[in-house]
């Protein structure tokens, strides 16, 4: 950018700048437009709206961050959602500039690492804002140090990450640096045969909602996740789990004792009919007044269920 065409941009009323600055990618938006000048950092971080659907991905490209916008926040609350088999190539879809002059856009631009580093500590008032982190890159190499400053995030996913059995101390200071996070999810993520599974949820006290979907958690882990959140846990969402046997009853039975279950949704091959009707007239869970929401199915091969559970009060 020219000296003389930056002294005529500046010229223009802050509303008018932010309305400019709106329409560029996300990267330009919190890592290239605040080094500018001090004036257009503070009209950047007075846009909190703004702010808040940039997402940071720490990308398996060599350290590499890459950013981009959830169009609104209702698209960010309901990534949650998203298809395991689909998850890649939403990212892809939002890791394109919304605003590319081109008809197939341009891919986001990387930051470096170290620069990332740098920007969390420069601009905290900028990326304290910031509440998604995705993560696909190897938690071996992953330091937490420098971006203490993203300090309101809420949603933390892990995504195509190998996990190994030393990871679960970095698991554990994640909890402890992003202490406001509520939202976890591990997708097509690879756990070590001895990992303690524990720590995909021990260090996040203020969890609300958790997804695993892998073939290693089953009752037990079910049983630990309910009780160690069982004053905040809201949804859980188990895909790929290996919940057998009649056992789940006595676990939700227990551990969600005088809660609502508003939505209920199991599959599993291994449901007789016994325990289906013990479940469903059970006196510790307090099921939906419409059945509808209550959907239990023999046939399908893969188990699956999610549960959203009112808070204890």
């Amino acid at each position: 950018m020219m000296d003389d065409d930056r002294l005529s941009i500046n010229s223009l009323p802050d509303e008018i700048l932010l309305c400019v600055f709106r329409k560029l990618s996300a990267t330009e938006f919190v890592a290239t437009v605040p080094l500018v000048c001090d004036r257009w950092s503070r009209i950047i971080s007075s846009d909190a709206c703004t702010l808040k659907r940039v997402c940071m991905h720490h990308t398996n490209a060599s350290a590499a961050v890459e950013f981009f916008y959830f169009r609104d926040e209702s698209e960010r609350s309901l990534m949650f959602h998203w298809p395991s088999d689909e998850y890649s190539a939403r990212l892809l879809q939002y890791s394109y500039d919304q605003y590319d002059n081109s008809a197939v856009g341009g891919p986001v631009r990387r930051v470096g690492y170290a620069n990332a580093f740098y920007l969390c500590a420069r601009y905290e008032e900028i990326f304290g804002h910031i509440t998604t982190l995705v993560i696909s890159s190897s938690l071996c190499v992953y330091a937490t140090d420098g971006f203490t400053y993203v300090d309101c995030l809420t949603t933390l996913v892990l995504h195509s990450v190998r996990i190994r059995e030393a990871d679960q101390y970095t698991l554990a200071e994640l909890g402890t640096v992003y202490f406001n996070v509520t939202d976890v999810m591990y997708l097509k993520c690879s756990l070590a045969s001895h990992f303690d599974l524990k720590f995909l949820h021990a260090g996040f006290g203020q969890l609300r909602r958790f997804r695993a979907d892998h073939n290693t958690v089953g009752v037990r882990f079910l049983e630990d996740l309910l009780h160690a959140h069982r004053g905040t846990l809201e949804t859980v969402v188990l895909g790929d789990s290996t919940v057998t046997g009649d056992r789940w009853i006595d676990v939700l039975s227990d551990r969600l004792r005088g809660r609502t279950i508003n939505r209920l949704s199991m599959h599993s091959l291994y449901f007789t009919e016994r325990c289906v009707n013990r479940f469903l007239t059970s006196a510790d869970l307090i099921l939906p007044d419409d059945r509808s929401k209550v959907t239990i199915n023999s046939e399908l091969s893969r188990i699956s269920f999610s549960i959203d559970i009112d808070p204890l009060r």
